[in-house]
């Protein structure tokens, strides 16, 4: 949740099953040993903790080598050693519910439907206004952002909460993209975030190639390249996934869920006895509910929730989902995570 001056504590998620899956076999590959094996799968049902998976192939093949024959693996991570699951798939979001704030039904926390709003008093329309206004000069003045609790104090820097509130006082609920990139790039936590996730993917990406080679030892003679996907992990929940750090990202986005995905090819070791090279086209995907909850104060000021949960009761403003991904090309030698190498992909994220 993200907020201008009630930044609320790490939630938690709610995960919701849907029904099982039914299993397809595997197909076999073909016998030549240069032959790359690629999967690309499509999960029509699963799990949040990603137990089994249907697919259904979508391959990409490298115009130089041979077309690989079609396959659907069922594999999933073992979980040990990692933060979340891992699982052969196309990106598939894991079943994320969020709070709906002062709108929360007080009867079932787990209510994924906001309740009614009340009509506002002139009281609550002059307080929205002034708000409004706030905002709209703060975003007049370059590198000059005014506090939300006072208006002579010293200015913050709060870019990028300033846009969050705003759109919070005017987007009448849509949806929003903001940069996970410069998340990394302007609070600490970000960067030890994104090191964690991208180590994580890696550790869950060996999981899943040994127990295809354990499956086919024959694999372990050919280039490979498959999808995984992850389950969901929380941001501002560990040390190793820590709330942001700056006023501004914790008024921005605060604690978030997010989740791993990424296309993995394996290279043979080109000398006897050597180690597999990986390479991955990794995505980070965060998502955060922007509202306020009942209960909580901003972390650097102490203002109550409630000033501007009030907002959301009476109609005025609109709690929202904000999304963006993050993306980087990652290399590393089997087992020495250690020694990756990570450059930015082209295709930046939102």
């Amino acid at each position: 949740m993200g907020a201008i001056d009630a930044v609320k504590q790490p939630q938690p998620l709610n995960y919701q099953k849907t029904s099982e899956p039914v299993n397809k076999p595997v197909k076999d590959v073909g016998t030549s040993d240069n032959s790359p094996v690629i999967f690309r799968t499509k999960a029509y049902e699963r799990d949040f903790a990603a137990q089994y998976t249907v697919a259904k192939l979508n391959f990409w093949r490298d115009p130089d080598k041979p077309s690989p024959t079609p396959q659907t693996p069922n594999l999933t991570s073992s979980g040990s050693g990692t933060d979340t699951t891992y699982r052969i798939g196309d990106p598939t979001r894991p079943n994320i519910q969020h709070d709906n704030g002062f709108l929360q039904n007080p009867n079932d926390p787990n209510d994924p439907n906001p309740i009614s709003t009340i009509n506002p008093t002139q009281a609550d329309i002059d307080f929205y206004n002034d708000q409004l206004s706030q905002v709209t000069w703060a975003q007049r003045v370059d590198d000059f952002n005014i506090p939300f609790t006072d208006k002579d104090d010293t200015a913050r820097n709060l870019s990028n909460g300033i846009e969050a509130y705003r759109h919070f006082l005017e987007g009448n609920g849509a949806d929003r993209t903001f940069s996970y990139d410069e998340f990394v790039n302007e609070d600490p936590s970000g960067q030890t975030v994104l090191n964690n996730a991208i180590a994580d993917t890696q550790r869950g990406a060996e999981d899943l190639y040994n127990q295809m080679i354990a499956r086919d030892p024959s694999l372990a003679g050919k280039p490979i390249t498959f999808d995984i996907t992850s389950g969901a992990i929380t941001v501002g929940g560990s040390d190793a996934y820590p709330y942001p750090d700056t006023e501004n990202w914790q008024k921005a986005i605060g604690g978030h869920p997010m989740w791993n995905s990424a296309t993995v090819t394996v290279t043979p070791p080109s000398e006897a006895g050597g180690k597999p090279q990986f390479s991955m086209e990794y995505t980070l995907h965060a998502e955060d509910r922007y509202n306020f909850n009942p209960d909580q104060e901003d972390i650097a000021t102490g203002a109550p929730d409630a000033i501007r949960g009030r907002l959301e009761q009476t109609g005025l403003a609109h709690q929202y989902t904000q999304y963006a991904t993050l993306e980087r090309d990652v290399s590393w030698t089997q087992g020495d995570i250690s020694g990756t190498t990570e450059t930015d992909n082209p295709n930046e994220g939102r």
